[in-house]
């Protein structure tokens, strides 16, 4: 991302309004989210005798699971009507939303918590696909990839903010209420943000609409499978999303039962995960420039690989800590030099997650054609969704079958391998085939 584009960026009622709007709901996902983890993880919160590691994984998959159903038709919402105005229509509805978050954090009811995070989920379905639509038409090609740079910096940036404060705040005596404030605070700026951006018209504003989202769900994915240019980009973004997913689910109990470590770990893990993802984006903006990215993803996958394997075997003899065990503070973690390794591992796989996903961004919108961009997108939607969804339900296999922990990142590692191997693959036959092109 050259300093002229970012700069240029940073100035333009086109751009700016949407990374406002974009990094507050990134911040009430995470800081609601996380609220509840640690309620869940050290605050005793339960429901149904559902023990820790499932409780949390249900609660992460009803966020995910409305993406999945609902993707498809806010797709074709996002071809249809003006983006900017769905995205508005969103942000209104989120204030709605965190007014009954509040409701739910102040009564302490762990039922309503999770019912919200599932109509939370389908905010965010219908806000995504004409966020991502609307990138194309409101910027030049040449600035999508610093643009997805930007706004995948200041994301990880308000994540980990969002994963601070909801981890802290939420511990004191008056933590309920102060979150519940909190949240519909940041969604009435988001809104009043994304009501300051321009508007980007409908691709297909004759198209029919459907609220079939089965049939839907199966017409977008259809779409994707007929251009395949824009479907591999966004399988690979769908895996950075099961990632991110799996260890923001895993994290708090991987300290707790396999470190022995209290929430301010957790606080520390979650900011070198997020910093780390911020810095990897941005440096992939920063020296890819005006071309090909591509080269970056691999080197982050093969990251992702080496780092999250490195936590896996170096934490794997360590016995479980009983629940209910005496947990160590940040100071005393860090005080014992052995666990520095594992600090940097977690920073250094985020690093190489922001430069795997940035360049798939960028290019599945922009090989994505204008009359369907809106439900192309939604396909990314689609398995961002299914596959984030189905690193919950890995994570609550291994709490059933009684695998280790630490099974979570050798699945990482081993995925991130295979991707790899998929893109270095891909650009091998571009360069071949571009090497073969008579000049």
């Amino acid at each position: 991302m050259s300093a002229a584009i970012a700069a240029n960026l940073m100035t333009q009622r086109r751009f700016v309004p949407l990374l406002v709007a974009q990094s507050l709901g990134a911040f009430n996902d995470n800081f609601f989210r996380y609220a509840v983890v640690t309620m869940v993880t050290f605050g005793g919160l339960s429901m149904f005798g559902l023990d820790r590691l499932t409780l949390v994984s249900v609660a992460a998959s009803m966020f995910t699971i409305p993406i999945f159903l609902f993707s498809a038709i806010a797709g074709r919402f996002a071809d249809r009507f003006d983006r900017t105005r769905i995205m508005r229509f969103a942000k209104f509805a989120e204030i709605w939303l965190m007014l009954l978050v509040a409701l739910a954090f102040i009564l302490e009811q762990p039922l309503l918590l999770v019912v919200t995070l599932f109509l939370m989920g389908t905010q965010s379905a219908f806000f995504t696909p004409a966020k991502n639509s609307a990138l194309p038409t409101l910027l030049q090609d040449e600035e999508l990839v610093p643009a997805n740079a930007l706004l995948s910096g200041l994301l990880n940036v308000s994540v980990l903010v969002g994963i601070g404060l909801g981890t802290w705040l939420i511990t004191q005596t008056f933590g309920p209420v102060a979150v519940g404030g909190g949240l519909v605070l940041m969604a009435i700026i988001g809104w009043l943000a994304i009501r300051q951006l321009p508007e980007a018209p409908a691709s297909q504003p004759d198209l029919k609409l459907s609220f079939n989202f089965v049939a839907e769900t199966l017409r977008v994915l259809g779409y994707a499978l007929r251009a395949p240019d824009v479907l591999r980009p966004l399988l690979g973004v769908a895996w950075f999303w099961m990632l991110a997913a799996s260890i923001v689910t895993l994290m708090p109990v991987f300290t707790a039962s396999v470190l022995g470590a209290n929430e301010t770990v957790v606080l520390a893990f979650s900011a070198m995960f997020t910093i780390g993802a911020a810095l990897g984006a941005l440096l992939c903006g920063t020296l890819s420039g005006k071309g090909d990215a591509l080269p970056f993803s691999i080197i982050g996958a093969i990251g992702v690989v080496i780092f999250a394997g490195d936590v896996a075997f170096y934490t794997w003899p360590r016995p479980l800590v009983p629940h209910g065990a005496e947990l160590m503070s940040i100071d005393v973690f860090l005080a014992d030099k052995s666990n520095w390794r594992i600090m940097i591992d977690l920073a250094m796989a985020a690093v190489s997650a922001g430069l795997f996903v940035v360049p798939l961004q960028a290019m599945a919108q922009r090989r994505a054609p204008e009359d369907k961009r809106g439900r192309l997108l939604a396909a990314g939607g689609i398995l961002n969704a299914a596959t984030a969804t189905l690193g919950q339900f890995v994570l609550a296999g291994i709490a059933a079958t009684g695998l280790a922990i630490q099974s979570a990142f050798l699945s990482i590692s081993a995925i991130s391998l295979v991707a790899a191997c998929i893109i270095a693959w891909r650009l091998s036959k571009r360069w071949k085939t571009a090497s073969d092109s008579p000049s």
